[in-house]
Order: C-alpha cells, then sequence, then structure tokens
C-alpha cells in the first residue's frame, strides 16, 4: 500500500467568477463531493499541491485536512480543470472514497531494467500504454506500477497488460492483450530490410535476359 498522502485545504466561503481573486492569491478553487454526502467548498495552496503532482502523488488516497477540527477526508482527485492557454490549474474535484470500499483506478505504468534487444540489436523500446485500469480496495492504491523489460531480447517483443506482476486483492480491467511496452527497429534498420527484400525482385529481369 502506498503511504497516504496529506493535503491542507480549507473551507471556501468565495463562489462563481469571484474566485478568480483566489486564484491570483495562489489558492486553487476545489470541492468535495461524493459518497452520499452534501458537497464542500474548499480552497488548495496552489504550490502545496503542485508539489504533490510533481512527485507523483495525485493519482492516489489523499487525505484532506481541513484544520478546523473536522475529521480528515480521504479522497481521490476526480478532475483537474485546466486554462487551456497556459495550463494553470483553475479547479479540482476530490471524490470521496472509503479505505475498504472497492474502486476503479488508472495507475501509471514504471519501466525498470534494460532490455536487451536495445543494447544488442539496436532497437528501440516504444511505450504502448502510460496507465493499467485496476480494480482493488482503495486502501491498497499504489503509486505505480513496475514493468521489468530485461525479458524483451528481440525485435518486436512485446510485455503486453497480462505480464504485469499485480499485488494481490487487484484485478486487471485493461485488456490482458493490450501492449504496454515494444521493441522496435530503427528507420536505418528498416530501410535496410526493405532493400534486401526489394533485392531478388530486381535481379529477376537480369536473369531472364541473360538465359534468352
Amino acid at each position: 500500500m502506498a503511504q497516504q498522502t496529506e493535503l491542507a485545504v480549507t473551507r471556501r466561503e468565495v463562489i462563481g467568477k469571484a474566485a478568480k481573486h483566489l486564484r491570483k492569491a495562489g489558492l486553487i478553487p476545489a470541492n468535495i463531493y461524493g459518497h452520499k454526502e452534501a458537497s464542500e467548498a474548499v480552497q488548495v495552496n496552489a504550490v502545496d499541491f503542485e508539489a504533490l503532482r510533481k512527485a507523483r502523488k495525485t493519482t492516489g488516497i489523499i487525505s484532506l485536512k481541513l484544520g478546523d477540527g473536522a475529521a480528515a477526508q480521504t479522497a481521490l482527485v476526480r478532475h483537474v480543470q485546466r486554462n487551456p492557454i497556459n495550463g494553470k490549474i483553475l479547479h479540482i474535484d476530490f471524490f470521496r472514497v472509503s479505505l475498504t470500499e472497492r474502486i476503479l483506478m488508472k495507475v501509471p505504468l514504471h519501466v525498470v531494467g534494460e532490455a536487451p534487444a536495445v543494447k544488442n540489436e539496436n532497437g528501440v523500446l516504444l511505450h504502448l500504454l502510460d496507465t493499467l485500469e485496476v480494480e482493488c480496495a482503495a486502501q491498497d492504491i499504489v503509486n505505480a506500477f513496475e514493468v521489468d523489460v530485461t525479458s524483451l531480447e528481440h525485435i518486436d517483443d512485446t510485455l503486453h497488460a497480462s505480464d504485469v506482476k499485480l499485488p494481490e486483492g487487484f484485478k486487471l480491467i485493461t485488456d490482458p492483450e493490450e501492449g504496454i511496452v515494444k521493441i522496435a527497429a530503427t528507420r536505418a534498420e528498416k530501410v535496410e530490410e526493405a532493400e534486401v527484400a526489394a533485392a531478388p525482385a530486381a535481379a529477376a529481369p537480369a536473369e531472364a535476359s541473360a538465359e534468352e
């Protein structure tokens, strides 16, 4: 289980268009909703949230600390709205979860090891999939799944979703046959292969002419 991440939030009085003043002050408007409870308007320090995002800690359970004596709420980041021009975060939706319930999650894939085909056959490692969708207990969420590529020895060798070893209690939702990483030939090798394949065809007319 990944270590639970904590994030301080405060209750928000400013709503609607006036929220732009919060953003200028370095705060991000947010809502906490779900579990048949009333939605709560809160605000988050932009620097704190960005630090969690860069540390890849916004994909798992976050313990939201309101700091006014209220109990912490466990939640997932359900949606982040960004400015389409500059990419700055405009709003965050947090979805309440119980640590014991089973949920669907997309977990990032982290490649480890060196593929022999890259070193020995000048292959290129292609990342076909960035995440795996799984079902698991909320309390068991992990930050990433490791993908060991040391078994990829030849061009066109591929690892599929089913090749990822999942922790106990996890169920794979992504198609098991979905490719996640693959070894591809470089462009130069593809050109060379095409030239070799074309050579017999080019030689055929010359041979026919000689026979005549």
